[in-house]
């Protein structure tokens, strides 16, 4: 029973997009959601639920 409720954990949405904002999403390039295909989009609002961290090198 407790594998079947970590796989649907596992699968569930991630919930805390929220916290962050768009310009830091990976998915975001100059205005776009290349995830949800958005345009116009403002860096500084809250991130969809796509939210991805950008890679740091």
């Amino acid at each position: 029973m407790g594998s079947i409720l970590n796989k649907l954990k596992s699968s569930a949405p991630r919930l805390d997009f929220y916290k962050h904002k768009h310009g830091d999403c990976a998915n975001f390039n100059n205005g776009t959601c290349k995830a949800a295909h958005f345009t116009n989009i403002n860096p500084k609002e809250t991130a969809c639920p796509h939210f991805k961290h950008k890679q740091t090198a």
